[in-house]
């Protein structure tokens, strides 16, 4: 008798060890306004499992907690900071409860980065951008408009930018593979800078000067790269030295090679 209570109690004891699929004492509404995923459910002492309650803050909490701004919990609430606490805490400053804010240009600077897209900096756009060259290059400052020195002094990189197209003829001159890339195409080069190197007579912005850079070398002068100056180079180019007088360049404009010098 005893050995049989003994096992009874083991198997009670054994059978509430074990997790139990237990009847809810709350019901869902028919038309719940909240998704039910996302209510908390707990385990009362006594009463069994029931909805505790959606898992959020009061409007209130989030107001009275800033470093709840930005949580799902506090982001359905409308509300803001004062500018005062904005710039106190800058990581609330990008936030929703900020947004409002007129910022000064200091503290907009310094804190570019994250602060590029923060309508109260927008008045100060163009110092944001030019902090960092990265960041001159992104699509948040593709409204930027950058100064000379800035474009120049990064050219390989701002090349594109729309904010350094005034200064395009400046970038493109700043090295010689800039002046022969793709992108400064459509840029008719000074003349100074197209005679400086010989290897800018493959660049397209130099076409006009073809003439007076291919009359710098023998070589050049006899390529047929050159054979499209032919129409272009001077009379007075081509009478310079007899080498490139009686080379393939001056053939059309020295047709008596006795005029060439001896």
């Amino acid at each position: 008798m005893i050995t049989k209570v003994f096992f009874l109690c083991s198997f009670a004891l054994a059978v509430q060890s074990f997790p139990q699929n237990v009847q809810l004492l709350s019901k869902v509404p028919s038309e719940p306004i909240e998704d039910p995923n996302s209510w908390a459910w707990g385990r009362h002492p006594k009463n069994g499992y029931g909805y505790k309650a959606r898992n959020s803050l009061t409007l209130q909490q989030c107001k009275d907690n800033p470093e709840t701004a930005g949580t799902v919990q506090c982001d359905r609430y409308d509300y803001s900071y004062p500018l005062e606490l904005c710039i106190s805490m800058p990581r609330l400053a990008p936030l929703k409860v900020c947004e409002d804010a007129d910022f000064p240009k200091d503290f907009c600077v310094s804190n570019a980065a994250k602060m590029i897209k923060v309508n109260g900096c927008k008045p100060y756009l163009n110092d944001l951008c030019t902090t960092d060259v990265s960041l001159a290059v992104s699509a948040d400052c593709a409204d930027a408009e950058f100064p000379k020195d800035f474009c120049v002094s990064n050219a390989v990189k701002m090349i594109k930018v729309n904010g350094c197209s005034p200064y395009k003829t400046d970038l493109c001159t700043a090295g010689i593979s800039l002046a022969l890339s793709s992108d400064c195409a459509g840029v008719k080069l000074p003349k100074k800078f197209c005679v400086s190197d010989l290897s800018l007579v493959k660049a397209a912005g130099c076409s006009k000067f073809l003439g007076d850079i291919c009359s710098q070398d023998l070589d050049l002068a006899n390529s047929a790269t050159c054979l499209p100056a032919q129409k272009k180079v001077s009379y007075f180019k081509c009478t310079r030295s007899r080498d490139i007088c009686f080379s393939q360049l001056c053939e059309l404009k020295v047709k008596d090679k006795g005029s060439c010098p001896q």
